[in-house]
């Protein structure tokens, strides 16, 4: 109990509970809710495993910023969790899949040699820069 409300104190997010913002979060057609830890585009809900939709909210609420796997790592799965970082490559490859058929994979770019860039302008992902 004590790190979650240390980790609140600091403004750092809780992804293995409940977020501290509960705003649901739209882009588009696209709408994020943490407090029911759902994701629509338009009516139609879309199911995301908890990794993925952690690392869906996570980039929506860190947009435009090229995030490294070590980031990700720490800022999704936490410091004491021993995984490799292709581990967060998997993850990715999955959430892209699911917003596939929905054409919201452009959202999420490799980033060759530093991360992933999460874009709410779908324009600026090229086919060179999304690569599963």
């Amino acid at each position: 109990m004590q790190s979650n409300s240390a980790h609140q104190e600091t403004g750092h997010r809780d992804y293995w509970g409940r977020h501290p913002n509960e705003t649901t979060i739209s882009q588009g057609e696209m709408q994020l809710s943490p407090s029911s830890n759902r994701v629509s585009v338009g009516k139609v809900q879309i199911f995301l495993r908890p990794m993925e939709f952690r690392l869906l909210h996570f980039f929506m609420t860190h947009p435009d910023t090229v995030h490294t796997r070590e980031n990700l790592l720490e800022e999704i799965w936490g410091d004491w969790i021993v995984i490799g970082a292709r581990t967060v490559d998997v993850h990715i490859r999955r959430l892209r899949a699911t917003l596939q058929p929905f054409g919201l994979d452009k959202h999420i770019q490799t980033v060759h040699c530093r991360g992933y860039l999460y874009t709410g302008n779908t324009q600026s992902a090229s086919p060179a820069t999304s690569i599963n």
